[in-house]
């Protein structure tokens, strides 16, 4: 039934990728967070110079990007959470990508995710072209279709983004997608997977690939898909905050394969850690941790 479940919403995301609709120049919105507003109202402005300069945007401080999933914008629980964790940890721009519009259902989001993409990757080169501001400056984190997005935008961008962070990038309408999430993306892919094969992406998409208690389900979350999808950026969130608390870290195990990641039969060295602040220069390979039943859900 899943299989029949996947075939319609493929075809359906085609049909919708087909039709000729655009996003518009305004229905995409970008929401600037700082120190200065978090709690309270963002900054919302559009990928022109005009927008930009209207905002507090501090040419000085790192940026980080955050990309929802469908049926979500900009006032959910993904940016909730990842938005003042971003901010908790560090004194930096956070442009949160409101990209609702196009993501009112799962297909629609599949086939407005190119545009998005391109999207956010014209307010990048806007950036590096307008106020020489650096590339090596900015981090994506992507959720769900987000994750793919923002490989899409990376791509687009004309200089390298040195990491990226797809939180449970989502598998239906992407196994054979041109545009979908892949290593080539950033100097640094980084993926967690909480519903390899159900609603997240089965096999590894990045350098790095993690795969929680086998990355199919969530501990706490028992057999319930839709909870272990937000226990991605639920994980992402205490791998910020515990660098302040100085809790423990999500440390992986390396993998031979895939097939021992999704067994949770590896027993590799322990020599990479999920999320963080720091830009991940140099490790590579598939990874499994444990976790918690409840917070804090590190286990070192």
């Amino acid at each position: 039934m899943r299989a029949v479940s996947k075939c319609i919403v493929l075809l359906c995301a085609a049909v919708a990728a087909t039709s000729g609709f655009n996003l518009g120049p305004q229905d995409v919105v970008l929401h600037l967070f700082n120190r200065g507003n978090v709690g309270t109202q963002s900054q919302p402005f559009f990928p022109t110079m005009a927008s930009i300069l209207d905002t507090d945007f501090d040419p000085a401080a790192r940026t980080v990007i955050t990309i929802h999933d469908a049926k979500d914008g900009v006032a959910g629980n993904f940016n909730a959470f990842v938005v003042n964790a971003e901010l908790a940890v560090a004194d930096v721009n956070v442009v949160a990508i409101d990209w609702s519009r196009g993501a009112a259902s799962y297909t629609e989001g599949v086939a407005y995710a190119t545009q998005v993409g391109g999207v956010v990757a014209s307010f990048i080169n806007l950036l590096e072209s307008n106020l020489g501001y650096g590339a090596e400056n900015i981090r994506i984190v992507g959720f769900g279709l987000g994750g793919h997005i923002a490989g899409i935008a990376a791509r687009e961008a004309r200089a390298t983004i040195p990491h990226i962070i797809a939180l449970d990038p989502s598998l239906v309408g992407w196994t054979h997608h041109p545009n979908k999430l892949s290593a080539d993306a950033a100097g640094v892919v980084e993926v967690l997977h909480t519903t390899a094969g159900i609603l997240g992406y089965d096999q590894p998409l990045g350098d790095l690939d993690f795969y929680p208690s086998g990355g199919s389900f969530q501990v706490p979350c028992a057999s319930d898909s839709n909870c272990s999808h937000l226990y991605a950026y639920i994980f992402y969130d205490e791998s910020l905050r515990s660098e302040i608390a100085g809790g423990a870290k999500f440390v992986g195990t390396k993998c031979a394969s895939y097939e021992e990641a999704i067994e949770f039969m590896c027993t590799g060295e322990k020599d990479a850690v999920f999320g963080g602040s720091e830009v991940k220069t140099e490790a590579s390979g598939i990874y499994i941790f444990s976790t918690n039943s409840q917070a804090p859900f590190a286990r070192g």
